[in-house]
């Protein structure tokens, strides 16, 4: 599978589950909520025998309609928009061996908009190192671009949630990313009932549901990233 499509499906990443791994090369985390400042940290690792060259890239995002996702990739060129920076943008990772990228709010030196979530796609590109050559990406691997949040000061919070038998939808119409968990357990369902998703702000996003979570009511709790925010209702199914 090419790099492009691993990297488009990942946009779909934008309403997520949590956690993500992959042979050779993992990141610890899909969803990064920075801190007060703006910074945070995302843990690459490799796990394959051999060295491998991974390159990075920052695409700004902006959700269009709940359903498209526009990026803007940062480039020399539009350095002086650039609103997040990496601590490694290219690094060589030996086998076992894990390390630290941080992520750098640049707000203090350009424009930022703090009216809603600040989002960026953060594309993990990894490829057979050889020493002494040029990293062409030729052998690639399975990438990962996770998303890195810097959460408005300013949230609100506005949604609609559907109960479709075998799927739930989310509108998420708010300025700001929300956490879904999703209980579906009762005394004679114990066994795989509950599913977390996450999905950003105006995202509108159908999530799959397991057969075991296939109930006409769902108890869903709704909480903002920082859990501020916490309303736990029951969503029937049809419900509009």
């Amino acid at each position: 599978m090419k790099l492009n499509k691993v990297l488009l499906k990942l946009v779909s990443l934008i309403a997520v589950s949590l956690s993500i791994s992959v042979q050779a090369f993992t990141v610890d985390k899909m969803v990064i909520v920075s801190d007060d400042r703006g910074n945070g940290i995302i843990t690459l690792a490799n796990d394959e025998s051999q060295p491998i060259f991974v390159q990075a890239k920052v695409d700004e995002i902006n959700i269009v309609d709940g359903e498209h996702v526009e990026k803007k990739q940062y480039t020399r060129e539009n350095l002086n928009d650039w609103k997040v920076s990496l601590t490694h943008s290219k690094l060589v990772l030996k086998s076992g061996e894990e390390t630290d990228v941080g992520i750098r709010s640049l707000c203090h030196n350009t424009t930022c908009d703090n009216s809603r979530d600040l989002m960026f796609m953060l594309s993990f590109s990894p490829s057979k190192y050889r020493p002494g050559e040029v990293a062409t990406g030729v052998e690639v691997y399975y990438g990962f671009a996770p998303v890195y949040i810097i959460p408005t000061t300013q949230p609100t919070y506005d949604y609609e949630l559907t109960n479709n038998g075998n799927s739930l939808r989310v509108e998420n119409k708010s300025n700001t990313m929300l956490n879904l968990f999703v209980d579906a357990c009762s005394a004679k369902n114990t066994a795989q009932c509950k599913q977390n998703f996450t999905i950003v702000a105006g995202r509108n996003k159908t999530f799959p549901l397991a057969k075991a979570m296939r109930n006409k009511e769902l108890t869903v709790t709704v909480t903002s990233h920082d859990k501020s925010y916490l309303k736990k209702e029951t969503v029937t199914r049809g419900k509009i």
